[in-house]
């Protein structure tokens, strides 16, 4: 091939970059379009996958000094030129997480962002310092930024709004929680330790003196907020209760006529009413026996058993929201029962419950150790971890991990749930006395919209790049030169 002409009949290069950036050692002339369309789509990519490239500066030649005149070594010196190293950084495994932890003993409830699984600073900072007696289960309803506390010191369930804030410091941006100064009592007057919350925004929890499972609607909880109720004004509904209302509902409907039924005006939603519904209790139903920790998906209901799991279930499964039966008239007389199903009768104390997509996990002491089990709706069990000591509150992060407290050794722990397996790897997430309640806020789930859009204008990076051919085109004119070369 014919030589290439010399540096100085060399054109200059596009976009900023030199000849050896683009192509070192050969001819720029030989080059087209392509190379610049592969320089953009490469920052593309480098970006994408987290990595970083940093420009070294050239090795500078040996010089040595001899009687006070530079002379050059012996070695020809190789021709100093820029390039590109590529350095890779760990990418952070989890989106933006805030682990909320409880402790009795200490009467706060305490945050610390996560990354990997980990805390971020190694330390925990206060979200609720003062007013709480006896702060244990914990629940966070991470579309509305509303967390919610079950006091077992005074027998109420609080309610918090949390905030994010964000603020910058050195160019670089930090998180803080705070709340909005102010606690709302939701629920009062009876014997609770833990609550949880549903994607509709209603709470459930159990109480241990009634031996009941309890339903508290969003629309309730929004008119206690609003100032219509108060938490002394609401009433518990029993399951007997509420199926003698539809009994009666149903024989009054029955004498109406069709035109009396059309005159009827439209009454409150019985949600609207201030009342808490019990859905399941003990003197009824043989799946509650002094409940514990509780979840729920919206449509089903897990609970767990403090005594007599072995019979009554360790882990039961019912509806979040039963409809009274109206096919036997002794429902009115409470001998017909909402439907449950013990999941597992593996254990007789069961403590936190949680629940994923396909599984539901719930923690229980053996002799000399505690363990983290996992049950499938068949039925089978799986032990995930079984060298904790006294664990208590858990939650699933809504991937492949669930964090567990440890109250004895005032710890929270993450272990994968990605797959069945024994002995899991815990990971200490972080250190708070007397640890007892855990929950999370996922900052991606609480902007939903916001991740929207971040992800198209991602996305779109590529389209934007074919978009600008054109520009490409005319800030390289070099690429479409002669084949002088």
């Amino acid at each position: 091939a014919p030589p290439c002409p010399s540096d100085a009949e060399t054109p200059s290069a596009p976009c900023g970059l030199s000849d050896s950036e683009i192509h070192p050692r050969h001819c720029p002339e030989r080059m087209r379009l392509l190379p610049c369309v592969a320089v953009l789509v490469a920052s593309e990519w480098v970006q994408r996958v987290g990595g970083i490239f940093v420009r070294s500066t050239p090795k500078p030649t040996e010089v040595s000094v001899q009687g006070g005149a530079d002379t050059r070594q012996s070695a020809a010196p190789e021709p100093a030129q820029d390039y590109f190293v590529p350095q890779f950084f760990a990418p952070q495994l989890t989106p933006t997480q805030f682990l909320f932890v409880s402790s009795p003993s200490a009467g706060k409830v305490v945050y610390s962002e996560l990354k990997n699984f980990e805390s971020l600073t190694g330390r925990t900072f206060a979200l609720v310092d003062s007013g709480l007696a006896e702060p244990a289960g914990l629940a966070f309803d991470n579309d509305r930024g509303l967390l919610y506390v079950a006091d077992r010191g005074v027998s109420k369930i609080f309610r918090y709004r949390v905030l994010l804030q964000e603020s910058s410091s050195g160019g670089q941006k930090t998180l803080a929680l705070a709340t909005d100064g102010v606690r709302l009592c939701v629920m009062q007057g009876h014997p609770v330790e833990w609550v949880t919350v549903d994607p509709s925004g209603s709470i459930y929890y159990t109480d241990t003196g009634a031996n009941t499972i309890n339903r508290i609607s969003f629309d309730v909880l929004e008119r206690i907020g609003e100032g219509s109720y108060q938490c002394g004004d609401l009433k518990v509904v029993s399951q007997k209760e509420q199926m003698a209302k539809a009994e009666t509902t149903a024989a009054s409907a029955l004498t109406l006529n069709a035109a009396d039924r059309a005159s009827e005006g439209p009454t409150d939603a019985p949600d609207t009413l201030p009342e808490i519904f019990t859905v399941y209790e003990g003197s009824v139903n043989p799946h509650v026996a002094v409940p514990s920790g509780i979840s729920s998906d919206g449509n089903r209901l897990w609970w767990g058993n403090k005594v007599e799991g072995n019979r009554a279930g360790s882990v039961v499964q019912g509806e979040a929201s039963p409809q009274p039966s109206l096919l036997a008239p002794d429902n009115v007389t409470g001998t017909q029962t909402f439907p449950a199903t013990a999941l597992t009768s593996l254990v007789d104390t069961t403590y936190g419950v949680a629940h994923s997509n396909t599984m539901v996990f719930f923690t229980a002491n053996k002799t000399g150790s505690g363990s983290v089990y996992g049950v499938m709706g068949d039925g089978s069990t799986t032990e995930f971890v079984s060298s904790l000591v006294m664990p208590r509150g858990l939650v699933w992060d809504g991937d492949n991990t669930v964090y567990v407290a440890d109250q004895a050794v005032s710890k929270v722990y993450s272990f994968p749930v990605g797959r069945l397996m024994d002995d899991a790897p815990l990971t200490q997430s972080v250190a708070y006395s007397g640890a007892f309640g855990v929950a999370l806020f996922t900052k991606s789930r609480a902007n939903s919209e916001a991740v929207k859009a971040g992800a198209m204008n991602r996305g779109g990076g590529m389209r934007i790049l074919w978009l600008l051919l054109p520009l490409v085109a005319s800030m390289c004119p070099w690429a479409l030169a002669s084949d002088e070369c």
